[in-house]
């Protein structure tokens, strides 16, 4: 595709104060699309909105035909348990949407999906009731079929109120192996599975107990090293971990990525009702450098990568904007921006990174009402 989309997903549906993690008083309608300009970074409305609840995650396939929505409900809104859905679209060359189909998760919090190493499974979170889904996905028309594993996770953690029962946050399927790693925030555990990928089924394969009270969040996996990249969100840190193709994730090393001043328990923006309030990372294109987003410190700490083991070394901080309390971030497909959805400040943030240090220098900044993930195609 010449020309390039960014697709912004958004809290809708929602009087304000009524998602206690969510500061804006502005909800959206759905997903909003973008033209964007890969020389200068630059955001243009095209005035296609996709209206849809709560679509915050926004997953594009391998193939980039499809794009997938989840439907980030919860009890807050009125939502009875076990209700979630996931939607399919076309992506159409003119950057609309066209709804392909909407299928059942089996449960509330659907906070992210993704797609297995094939592109023929979608791994969905449920993180309100606790537990994973799996859904199968089909690369040629893009329709989600049902349900085909739904395994619930037990335990909990010692942090009273974020993790009192188990909260799947992110998942992700191994990019060389059959293996799906879950991130509990709720228990501190990565969850491993194998899928099946005849049936779809799942089967435990061990779990990977991360530092009591980090809440583990998302994962990123390396383009050329088996190495990942576990988030995690309450204790502010960034777990690095070898990938082996037996055992699964081991830890190697846990980095600080918040500044060594920084109070957050008691800020007025904090919503995440913990000492820290990490969000999502990623890598950049060449692998080089790792993004964490800190909330309530409204920046983003940026890591250097060791190329013979993955390990991380602080590098730089760049301010967000005020308030930002951003949530997603994702690259441009040239790895030359890096795009931010500061869902509390209404606005994507465009960021031209430096390929040979890593740094971030602010490009544009695009209004969108509570942004809360973006995907650029």
């Amino acid at each position: 595709m010449s020309q390039h989309y960014a697709f912004v997903g958004c809290y809708s549906g929602f009087a304000p104060g009524q998602l206690g993690w969510v500061g804006s008083n502005n909800p959206g309608e759905g997903i909003l699309c973008f033209s964007f300009n890969s020389a200068d970074g630059s955001l243009s409305p095209t005035g296609k909105v996709t209206k849809q609840d709560s679509p915050t995650w926004l997953e594009v396939h391998p193939n980039q035909r499809f794009l997938v929505a989840t439907h980030e409900l919860s009890h807050h809104t009125g939502t009875p348990s076990g209700v979630g859905f996931v939607t399919s679209y076309r992506i159409l060359p003119d950057g609309s949407l066209e709804k392909i189909c909407t299928q059942s998760t089996g449960g509330r919090g659907n906070t992210c999906a993704a797609f297995d190493r094939t592109g023929r499974f979608l791994l969905v979170t449920r993180y309100w009731e606790g537990g994973i889904s799996v859904l199968p996905f089909d690369p040629d028309t893009g329709m989600i079929g049902k349900v085909t594993a739904r395994p619930d996770h037990e335990g909990a953690g010692p942090h009273p109120l974020r993790q009192s029962t188990p909260h799947p946050h992110g998942i992700h399927g191994d990019p060389q192996t059959n293996r799906v790693y879950a991130m509990d925030l709720g228990t501190d555990k990565v969850h491993q599975y194998m899928l099946d990928p005849a049936s779809g089924d799942l089967t435990p394969q061990g779990d990977v107990a991360l530092a009591a009270g980090c809440g583990p969040r998302g994962i990123n996996f390396h383009r050329s090293l088996r190495v990942a990249y576990v988030n995690c969100e309450l204790d502010g840190t960034v777990v690095v971990c070898a990938v082996d193709d037996e055992k699964g994730l081991v830890p190697i090393q846990s980095t600080d990525c918040y500044p060594d001043s920084f109070e957050g328990r008691d800020h007025p923006e904090n919503f995440g009702m913990a000492d820290f309030w990490g969000a999502e990372g990623c890598l950049s294109a060449s692998g080089s450098h790792y993004y964490y987003i800190c909330r309530v410190d409204q920046s983003i700490a940026v890591f250097t990568v060791d190329p013979a083991n993955g390990m991380l070394t602080f590098s730089s901080r760049h301010a967000l904007t005020a308030h930002s309390n951003a949530r997603n971030l994702t690259l441009d497909p040239s790895g030359g921006f890096l795009l931010v959805a500061s869902q509390d400040a209404d606005c994507v943030e465009c960021f031209r990174i430096d390929s040979s240090t890593g740094a971030l220098e602010l490009a544009h900044t695009q209004y969108a009402p509570c942004a809360a993930d973006v995907a650029v195609i």
